[in-house]
């Protein structure tokens, strides 16, 4: 049979087939319906498992990726935290019997850990604004708390030991607050699609709305704590600071999803840039950050879109 004599049949096929249709009122037969409720109510379990990973927050210790197909679903998780991963398979365990979960798990490759680790980052370290920041141990010090460890009598080694201790915790906590905003703005357009977007479920819909903006929220959260810690390590700008086009405020009538790209770009875009600054490329910090604390801005227009976010999601 020739291509054209198959699109003919194919053709016919059809009409016969919209005819016995018509010829039923275009209602589906039984079967139809019931196989139709049945992958409804399997995807909204499923999608539901999903959700979970996002409302319990596993997300900030697995960097996973779902894919949800007929006979149940898929998972590719690079596992940074085991007790998390403990919680997740808690999570999925039960659909096990029901459905067919594939988990594709990796880790990271331990670091072996150095004598250089012990101490701060050469960034910070050669700092004179965060040394100016740290060095008075009586001094308001970077985790928010009111007193400072006090140095032991012992000459200045001893008041470089703690010194350098002050600064080592305060790298550490700036890139750990500096990788749980990039997470919250990483997950923020994908929850806000199932939001919003088309394939959205109705009975999950107001949980996942909820979750979205819950996830804008810790990205404004440690921005905010990002800006804190930032503030005492740059110098004051000279000059009025203006964001690159990728950093400008979201029109006032953006949606929820072009809100939500926004932020999940500048964000992920600002956290690269403080790991920079932590640990530069080139051992060296860049100028633009020295002489203009743009970051500073940057993270001051990120909590406006941020803002602008969660007006279009209400």
């Amino acid at each position: 049979m020739n291509r054209r004599c198959f699109l003919g049949v194919l053709i016919v096929a059809a009409l016969v087939t919209n005819a016995f249709q018509s010829a039923l009122g275009g209602q589906t037969t039984p079967a139809e319906s019931g196989r139709t409720s049945e992958q409804a109510k399997e995807s909204t379990a499923l999608r539901e498992a999903w959700l979970r990973f996002h409302e319990a927050e596993l997300c900030q210790g697995i960097d996973a990726v779902f894919e949800i197909h007929e006979k149940g679903m898929e998972v590719w998780c690079r596992v940074e935290d085991e007790k998390t991963y403990q919680r997740f398979l808690e999570l999925v365990e039960p659909l096990r019997a029901s459905y067919e979960i594939d988990l594709y798990t990796t880790r990271p490759l331990a670091e072996k850990k150095t004598i250089e680790d012990n101490d701060p980052p050469p960034s910070i370290w050669n700092n004179a604004e965060i040394r100016s920041y740290l060095q008075d141990p009586f001094g308001k010090n970077p985790t928010g708390g009111g007193i400072s460890i006090r140095p032991a009598s012992g000459g200045e080694r001893d008041a470089d030991y703690f010194l350098k201790q002050r600064m080592l915790m305060f790298a550490q906590q700036t890139l750990e607050w500096n990788e749980k905003m990039k997470r919250y703005a990483l997950d923020l357009p994908e929850l806000t699609q199932a939001a919003f977007g088309g394939d959205a479920v109705p009975g999950l819909r107001a949980r996942v709305v909820a979750a979205s903006r819950a996830h804008a929220e810790g990205v404004d959260k440690y921005a905010e704590r990002l800006t804190e810690n930032l503030s005492h390590a740059l110098p004051k700008a000279t000059k009025r600071f203006r964001p690159t086009d990728k950093e400008k405020l979201p029109a006032a009538a953006a949606s929820a999803d072009t809100s939500a790209e926004q932020v999940s770009n500048a964000g992920q875009s600002i956290a690269r840039r403080i790991y920079r600054f932590i640990h530069p490329q080139l051992h060296t910090v860049g100028l633009v950050d020295l002489r203009e604390p743009s970051l500073l801005e940057s993270l001051k227009t990120l909590r406006n879109m941020v803002d602008g976010f969660q007006r279009a999601a209400r």
